[in-house]
């Protein structure tokens, strides 16, 4: 076994949660970086934590070239305000494109501790216990993401290409999430063979 991979569990168990609580963990990364399958594979190694996606946040909007975007509002008084309070109960409501009614009602236990799995994530105004980055080449993000997309490619390249890799640009450049990391994890290769518990 790798000396070189990260220990997570130990990470985290080191201290004890900020809030008394429970762990409040985020994992941030630009858009098409491998978040979600970060936490897809975390939830395996790590069954005793909650984990939370942004993109039940991502809805249709009034745009000129997107067909939608993250309901910050929502995500605020949904995600947020709750983890602010260290509710152990998180009511929230996802947008789900496929099927009516739109918005479902979920419920989320935390019970050892949660990922909160979105782009922006670290600036949130949570103290969190531990912040995951995931370090992904920016073109290679696109390419997931337009392959990804049931959009035309040629919107779908518009809109990553003219609207969010700009945004996530700015919010790397003015606030260096990257440099704000306890944790860097490699978006292009396998995380097996970076983290074990």
């Amino acid at each position: 076994m790798s000396t070189n991979k990260i220990k997570l569990k130990e990470i985290i168990y080191l201290k004890p949660p900020k809030n008394g609580e429970y762990y409040l963990i985020a994992i941030d990364g630009r858009a098409g970086s491998g978040k979600t399958s970060l936490s897809k594979y975390l939830n395996s190694i790590l069954p005793e934590f909650s984990f939370l996606c942004g993109d039940d946040y991502f809805e249709p909007i009034q745009h000129p070239i997107s067909w939608g975007g993250y309901n910050g509002e929502r995500f605020a008084r949904d995600i947020i305000k709750p983890l602010q309070d260290n509710k152990k109960t998180i009511n929230y409501h996802a947008y789900d494109w496929d099927n009516e009614p739109h918005l479902k009602n979920l419920s989320l236990k935390i019970t050892k501790g949660i990922f909160v799995d979105r782009v922006y994530s670290f600036s949130f105004e949570i103290d969190y216990d531990l912040k995951i980055w995931v370090e992904t080449p920016r073109d290679l993000t696109i390419k997931r993401g337009i392959k990804r997309s049931s959009m035309p490619k040629d919107r779908a390249e518009k809109v990553w290409q003219e609207l969010w890799k700009p945004m996530e640009d700015r919010y790397i450049s003015q606030y260096h999430p990257d440099k704000k990391a306890d944790i860097i994890i490699d978006g292009a290769k396998s995380y097996r063979d970076q983290i074990i518990t």
